[in-house]
């Protein structure tokens, strides 16, 4: 039974970075209900996560739907004083989707930026 004491950090570290990754997604959830863009399918992969397939928006809806999630996380990194571990998790979940890697909300980020800046208002 002692090995079961050496695999908790892992477990509760995995734990909290599902609900980090739930609430990242309800971040994108409700920032697509605000701006009127339906919301068709949320789910999950093993091989990309939590995900949601959703109507697509302009460029400023899409934008503002792909930093919601991070932006969920950067709030909940506030509560380091009592949940470091926590905190820690949130931390790691908007640095891995800020990432500019096809897919994640850091390369559509890119992507709604490079098109507003060409001057594009519909994708």
């Amino acid at each position: 039974m002692i090995w079961i004491r050496l695999f908790q950090p892992v477990m509760q570290g995995f734990a909290l970075g599902v609900v980090a990754m739930i609430l990242h997604e309800c971040g994108h959830l409700a920032a697509a209900a605000a701006l009127g863009v339906r919301v068709k399918r949320v789910g999950i992969q093993w091989n990309k996560g939590f995900f949601t397939v959703r109507e697509r928006g302009s460029v400023h809806q899409n934008l503002l739907i792909a930093l919601a999630g991070p932006f969920v996380n950067l709030l909940l990194i506030a509560v380091e004083p009592w949940f470091p571990l926590f905190s820690l998790a949130n931390v790691c979940c908007v640095l891995a989707n800020m990432l500019p890697i096809a897919g994640s909300d850091g390369f559509r980020v890119a992507e709604c930026w490079r098109h507003i800046r060409e001057g594009e208002v519909a994708n």
